[in-house]
């Protein structure tokens, strides 16, 4: 756990991890350790086959089906193992993860999928939301991401835009080239 430079390339078949750390959540939530501790933390250990998280980038805790944190994945430990009852090989992984901050954007907003039965579950990269803005491109991206404070401006290639803000903000829309009207209607 750490923090490092934003210089890392994120590619689009990149995968991303998204966890539900129903375990430790109460620890959360009672403040005993932090999100990242939950979700990355040495026994933290994900039911996931070990070439998909050799190939993941990115980790996100989901809590309430809220993102709770996004880090950058830096590494994953495999501990395949015969779960007491069964009588196949599961492989565990936990990842290392640090701080990016170009991944704060997903912080407080939905969870990327539903809620599994399985705390655990995989996308590439470029089927995150706003993940556009983290793949390396040679051309600025005609669609894409921009964060402002906690406002964020998602636009899809279709040209879609959604608009993400914080709870109780207030925000103005208006249609470009327009001018407030400086006078009252009169009847005619």
């Amino acid at each position: 756990m750490g923090f490092v430079t934003n210089n890392f390339m994120y590619r689009p078949d990149d995968l991303v991890v998204v966890v539900w750390p129903r375990q430790s959540q109460s620890r959360v939530l009672a403040r005993e350790i932090t999100w990242q501790e939950a979700a990355s933390a040495e026994w933290a250990r994900w039911a996931i086959e070990a070439e998909k998280a050799d190939r993941a980038t990115v980790l996100i805790a989901v809590h309430d089906d809220v993102v709770e944190g996004a880090w950058r994945v830096t590494g994953a430990t495999h501990h395949p193992e015969v779960p007491l009852g069964k009588t196949r090989m599961i492989n565990r992984s936990h990842f290392q993860t640090v701080e990016d901050p170009r991944l704060a954007y997903l912080v407080k907003t939905p969870a990327p999928l539903p809620r599994r039965r399985n705390p655990q579950t995989t996308m590439e990269l470029r089927d995150l939301p706003g993940a556009d803005a983290l793949i390396a491109a040679a051309e600025p991206p005609a669609h894409g991401l921009v964060q402002l404070g906690q406002y964020t401006l998602v636009v899809s290639e279709d040209g879609t835009a959604e608009l993400r803000i914080p709870p109780g903000a207030m925000f103005t829309v208006r249609a470009a080239g327009s001018v407030p009207a400086t006078h009252e209607p009169t009847d005619q």
